[in-house]
């Protein structure tokens, strides 16, 4: 079984029925819906679309809701356009749309920008890929931008505005993100993806509104701001997931640095337990050719190595050529990566909201190991007794357990994870029984193994998580309590 995460964001290139059910079967485990891109309305059909798809599978898939955040971006505009070294061009802030550029001017969203910069200050386009420096600004709102371009190349509608060294003042949660986690909750997504946080208050607003609508959603934080970096243990402490979005991050900071701060992240999550996912341009090459390069190979491995536990495509999924050749290539990277890893012994140490769980976890992993059992099974109702006990890393399968299937569709982010739909009892011994009793029909696991069932008691699902049980197959089938 794969442990590491496959996110796979759907765009025009992988929306159609036909090519999402073959990426789910080729090994996307999380569908990323990136609401930056069109109206929220648009994206209704899809998720009908995606667990129509679920349905006929008969596997849980998670949806991944991203916002757009604080994010600076060009306006809308026809038609692509390629700027050339020492190039003058003027941004017009404030405005949405343009009917019509001549290659020339350029819609920028946010009015405040040109009340903010100051000449001389540099301006990147598409992730950086453009350079421009201020040559004059009125310094007031929804004013022009006038820019030399330094680095020239292509720029498009909707194209990130990153400006390094320049603190704007843009809110967490718009009225853009607003209208996004709105639809993203009518249309029950399994993630709330929150883009540019700088710290940790910039959560709060999605997890009010998550709250306010009665709902058991976990958040994502997205690291692509210094100022993230900053207040990086305060961010990960009140998110639920955590992303090292190398697109900005790599605007943001000097280059050479992202490495470092990608590994920290990643620590640090590790440290928590929490699924920690590394994206951008991670098989970029594939957007346009079947084949990586090697240097992207070796990037997805050093992620997995490093203790990434998803890895997710952007343009190579939503816009590529060759989406399913990706999916499957990285899958193979994957699995060959955890091939030659050893298993990590890793010790959450920063799980105090859920002490109580955290040590019977730990108790579950250990006396899996030391039993030698072949899986560890575990009952939940909102899916955080999985996170818990996939936290420690153990090298052997765990399989979440709920009569939820919301519950279920969150553990598709965790490493090592897979799921049984099960009724709930009144006893927890006979729900987790009848759990292991599917895994025998499906053979996931085989006469002669030894299971652990971690569950709540006296309820399994719905109880405090305190129950630990060791049972064996008989090779009749049977399942017993193991000596």
């Amino acid at each position: 079984m794969r442990r590491t995460r496959i996110v796979a964001t759907i765009g025009p290139a992988s929306e159609d029925r036909a090519t999402l059910k073959s990426l789910l079967e080729a090994g996307v485990d999380v569908c990323r819906f990136n609401y930056s891109h069109g109206e929220p309305e648009e994206k209704t059909d899809l998720y009908r679309r995606l667990r129509d798809i679920e349905d006929e599978l008969g596997r849980p898939t998670c949806i991944l809701a991203d916002l757009p955040g604080p994010k600076l971006r060009l306006g809308t505009f026809p038609e692509a356009h390629m700027l050339e070294d020492g190039q003058t061009i003027t941004l017009h802030c404030g405005l949405r749309n343009v009917e019509s550029t001549s290659g020339t001017d350029f819609p920028v969203e946010y009015g405040g920008l040109s009340a903010e910069l100051s000449a001389g200050d540099p301006i990147l386009l598409n992730d950086g890929l453009v350079r421009l420096t201020v040559m004059h600004t009125n310094g007031e709102p929804n004013g022009k931008v006038e820019c030399r371009v330094e680095d020239g190349g292509p720029i498009s509608s909707r194209k990130g505005v990153n400006v390094p060294g320049t603190l704007v003042d843009l809110p967490a949660i718009g009225l853009k993100d607003k209208a996004a986690l709105q639809h993203a909750l009518e249309n029950g997504a399994d993630y709330i993806a929150v883009s540019y946080v700088r710290n940790a208050e910039d959560l709060l607003p999605a997890k009010e509104a998550i709250k306010a609508a009665s709902m058991h959603v976990p958040v994502l934080a997205k690291i692509e701001h210094p100022a993230a970096l900053e207040n990086l243990d305060s961010i990960l402490d009140h998110a639920d997931a955590v992303m090292v979005a190398r697109g900005d991050l790599g605007v943001e900071i000097p280059l050479e640095n992202v490495p470092v701060a990608q590994q920290r992240i990643i620590d640090k999550a590790l440290e928590r337990g929490m699924p920690v996912v590394v994206a951008t341009q991670m098989l970029e090459s594939m957007t346009f050719q079947p084949r990586p390069t090697r240097a992207e190979v070796s990037d997805v491995s050093t992620a997995i190595r490093h203790g990434a536990t998803g890895v997710m495509l952007s343009g190579e999924t939503a816009s590529g050529i060759y989406p399913l050749e990706t999916v499957k290539t990285m899958a193979k990277i994957a699995t060959a990566t955890e091939d030659g890893l050893d298993a990590h012994d890793l010790r959450p140490t920063s799980l105090a909201r859920f002490r109580s769980t955290r040590a019977v976890a730990h108790a579950g992993v250990e006396l899996a190991r030391e039993a030698g059992a072949a899986r560890i099974v575990v009952a939940t109702h909102h899916g955080t007794s999985p996170r818990l006990v996939s936290g420690y890393r153990p090298d052997i399968p765990i399989t979440a357990v709920s009569d939820r299937l919301r519950a279920l569709r969150r553990t598709c982010l965790l490493p090592g994870v897979d799921t049984v739909l099960a009724k709930e009892h009144d006893r927890g011994s006979k729900t987790m029984r009848e759990a292991v009793e599917q895994l025998v029909i499906q053979r996931r696991i085989s006469p002669g193994e030894r299971v652990v069932a971690i569950s709540g008691s006296p309820l399994a699902m719905r109880g405090a998580t305190s129950a630990l049980r060791l049972y064996k197959i008989d090779p009749s089938g049977d399942i017993r309590d193991a000596e």
